[in-house]
């Protein structure tokens, strides 16, 4: 058993289906990779217990189908008997990070915005969201939560931009309905305003100063986050 750190750096043809059209955004290929760079190079300096990383490469039509493919790949690389740990390449983890062996759930770590959600595709409500820029694949987790992620996988909505996140939600809160059995801002701080800092404190309830991986949400603006990354790596 192994535990390795995993994400994807896809090539995308079309960008028009995020939450909104980056079509005209400039410079993605390289901000994204630069991130990978500092992701990469801050885990190796504070995730514990790490036996490797791997990046999930190739081209895509858009990002939603490569929510499906990666979802399929993470599957096969968990079924060879490892313990996963895979973050967005707009990560950056800021102190030590301990995560390999303390669960035996599938885990995310902190709510989204919204904190709350409806989909009436799949016929849910969430009262709790998490985001899931930051999951934990433990080796021991029930095969029963992926049973449910495949066949929600084959009914993609793909209408919608966070369906993947659906997904996950619905094999988190599957093992328990409790959020107080996963919820740990520490390990997932998400930095949704970085021009007001204190509303992000407000929303992760606590100071940024305690995060011990901060994920910059790069979708918002690829240029200026990966600025953010490059300021939040050395704090």
């Amino acid at each position: 058993m192994k535990n390795i750190l995993v994400s994807k750096n896809y090539t995308i043809k079309d960008h028009t289906k995020w939450y909104n059209n980056r079509s005209n955004e400039t410079g993605l290929k390289e901000n994204y990779n630069a991130m990978e760079e500092i992701m990469i190079r801050s885990a190796g300096r504070h995730l514990r217990d790490c036996d490797g990383y791997h990046i999930f490469r190739g081209t895509s039509d858009h990002i939603r189908a490569v929510f499906v493919e990666n979802f399929k790949e993470i599957y096969d690389m968990w079924r060879q008997g490892n313990n996963i740990l895979y973050v967005d390449l707009d990560v950056v983890f800021t102190k030590p990070y301990t995560v390999f062996g303390t669960t035996d759930k599938f885990t995310m770590f902190n709510y989204t915005d919204p904190r709350a959600t409806i989909c009436t595709h799949y016929d849910m409500k969430f009262e709790h969201f998490f985001n899931c820029g930051i999951r934990y694949y433990p080796q021991t987790m029930s095969s029963s939560v992926w049973d449910l992620g495949f066949e929600m996988l084959e009914n993609f909505d793909w209408g919608r931009w966070d369906s993947e996140q659906v997904i996950y939600n619905a094999m988190q809160w599957s093992q328990s309905v409790d959020p107080q059995d996963y919820l740990q801002p520490k390990m997932a701080y998400q930095m949704l305003n970085p021009e007001h800092p204190q509303l992000n404190d407000v929303f992760n309830g606590m100071p940024l100063e305690q995060a011990h991986a901060v994920h910059v949400h790069g979708s918002r603006g690829s240029s200026n986050r990966l600025q953010l990354m490059r300021a939040l790596e050395f704090i």
